[in-house]
């Protein structure tokens, strides 16, 4: 009874069906979808010269151009609040939809995390240190790889599905966001303007942006301009986990990985 009352809200919390096809940009936090929505609605807005340059906003372009592909962005069902025993295996209510799940190495995702709950959390931040975290119920280690073993599992319920890793974007920008805007139906991709996009959304640039606050928006705010850890933009490497956890945490993050990840998502080594 619980799981069906979870599902309807979720349900309720999806929004009004329009006509045509609908595309979610769905992931964990900290996995680049603030990146991805910027590389995406750069382009968006100037191949479609739309009144707008927020390029965050991509869910609101399609009332500004019916051209333009409707795009939703979700952490869909909270899982960085959840217990991974929590989280709703079924994706069936994305059966009429087209999913882009965005996926970054867990132990990455692990590490931005606790940076996010530790620096940038509103009201109270998280206590304890990363090696407290690792072990956390809800939204650490267990919650990130069970999420992506549930999407993975449930690939062939949305009516397309795209796997996206960040590694991928990190490591060609270029040919993985033309790889999106393929997958978005974008006509007569250019490539001079996928270039700029990229260039826009450089790391150095979305850290200026957030510094002075360029889309007047909360979530895209350092809490302290002094502190590196409480910026979004943090670091942006692929890696990072090997320069943060100790050679104990490392080993249990690892052997966790190997033991409960999908080997099929590509994660079970080092990536980078």
């Amino acid at each position: 009874m619980r799981l069906e009352k979870r599902l309807k809200k979720l349900k309720q919390r999806l929004p009004w069906r329009r006509s045509g096809d609908v595309f979610y940009i769905i992931s964990f936090p900290k996995c680049g979808r603030t990146w991805l929505r910027i590389l995406t609605g750069y382009y968006l807005t100037q191949h479609y010269r739309l009144p707008t340059d927020n390029y965050l906003r991509i869910q609101d372009y399609h009332r500004l151009d019916r051209r333009v592909p409707q795009i939703e962005v979700s952490h869909d069902d909270k899982p960085q609040k959840r217990r991974s025993k929590e989280l709703v295996h079924s994706k069936r209510l994305y059966r009429r939809d087209k999913v882009i799940f965005l996926v970054r190495d867990p132990r990455d995702v692990l590490v931005s995390w606790f940076y996010a709950k530790k620096y940038r959390e509103k009201g109270t931040k998280y206590p304890g240190t990363i090696h407290d975290f690792i072990t956390e119920e809800h939204g650490s280690l267990a919650s990130i790889v069970e999420y992506f073993n549930i999407w993975w599992a449930e690939r062939d319920k949305p009516k397309s599905f795209l796997l996206l890793r960040y590694e991928d974007l990190h490591a060609r920008p270029e040919q993985t966001l033309k790889q999106v805007l393929g997958f978005l139906g974008v006509p007569h991709l250019d490539d001079a303007l996928v270039a700029a996009a990229v260039a826009f959304a450089s790391f150095g640039n979305m850290r200026q942006l957030e510094e002075h606050d360029a889309f007047n928006m909360r979530t895209l705010r350092p809490e302290n301009k002094a502190d590196a850890r409480s910026y979004k933009t943090r670091k942006g490497i692929v890696g990072d986990h090997k320069n943060v956890l100790n050679e104990a945490d490392h080993a249990f993050v690892e052997a966790y990985i190997k033991d409960h990840l999908n080997p099929e998502l590509g994660y079970g080594n080092h990536v980078g």
